[in-house]
């Protein structure tokens, strides 16, 4: 529901509409386990630029509450350190106002890739190319920077309405790397249809990323959970037989996905930045087959 003009607390929470005296939430746009998501503007411009609002809840448990704020902590610490790269959302500001913490960040305009295969279908070969070239360049920056983004999924990678590119959103189960990270149990984070085989024991490295940006391309081809199709006693993906009528892909992007879905992590791409090096060549090869053949 939309707070009117007029409104002095939010419809929604209860507080305050002005936080810090001048972001106005407008209206809800997400609620999750430790608090709620706002798309809100500033009223000191005249334009009104939007921006986008998380609160975080207290809980009544204190050892929740202190893991919350431990998170929410770390994901304005990581959007700080990431905000460099043009296609993560930038961090304004982070603060507490009466009894909840707020982070504010950049508004990407346009809409999540889940919405957009619910709305136009599944994607074609193009446009997987895309999702794979620009998020595995993303994650190149985010896992050089030594964060591991633990939920690439649909929902969380943007289209944006002007150009068109992929911008890549929701920092808040994002850790950093640690050498070791494959040796220690780790509490369950993420979203388990996209998750990586080690990631949904607990265990999490780098290329558990890239795992993920493998069955975010299951869904777009296919509009299928990836659940649906995998089976785990054959350890086989049939994600082929699920494309749609008459739609076929070629093996050079075949191959690319098959190798992203592995199951042992040496069998995948080494690095977001071996991916992304391995895309844009075969990218290239694409390029120069389409170009007209000349006769002598």
């Amino acid at each position: 529901m939309n707070n009117s003009d007029s409104a002095r607390y939010c419809c929604t929470c209860g507080e305050p509409l002005l936080l810090q005296g001048y972001y106005r939430p407008i209206r809800s746009i997400g609620e999750g386990g430790f608090g709620r998501t706002f798309l809100a503007e500033d009223i000191r411009q005249a334009q009104r630029p939007k921006c986008v609002i998380k609160q975080l809840s207290e809980r009544t448990n204190a050892d929740v509450n202190s893991q919350a704020r431990r998170m929410f902590y770390q994901e304005a610490m990581r959007l700080q350190q990431l905000s460099d790269h043009p296609h993560i959302p930038k961090l304004i500001t982070h603060f507490e106002q009466g009894a909840y913490q707020y982070l504010v960040q950049q508004h990407i305009d346009g809409w999540d890739l889940q919405s957009e295969v619910q709305t136009e279908g599944p994607f074609n070969e193009d446009k997987i190319w895309q999702v794979l070239i620009e998020v595995s360049s993303i994650l190149r920056f985010v896992h050089e920077n030594q964060v591991i983004h633990r939920d690439i999924k649909p929902r969380n990678i943007m289209r944006c309405r002007t150009r068109g590119n992929l911008v890549l959103i929701d920092f808040g189960v994002a850790k950093l790397l640690k050498p070791d990270e494959l040796k220690q149990s780790k509490t369950l984070v993420g979203s388990p249809e996209y998750m990586a085989p080690e990631q949904t024991q607990g265990k999490v490295v780098d290329s558990s990323d890239l795992y993920s940006l493998g069955t975010t391309c299951m869904y777009l081809l296919t509009g299928r959970s990836p659940l649906d199709l995998y089976s785990p006693a054959n350890d086989f993906w049939y994600w082929r037989e699920a494309l749609p009528t008459g739609r076929q892909l070629s093996d050079r992007l075949g191959a690319v996905l098959d190798r992203l879905l592995q199951t042992p992590i040496e069998n995948r791409f080494p690095s977001a930045k071996a991916l992304n090096f391995h895309l844009l060549a075969c990218q290239s090869v694409r390029q120069l087959s389409e170009l007209p053949q000349i006769n002598d």
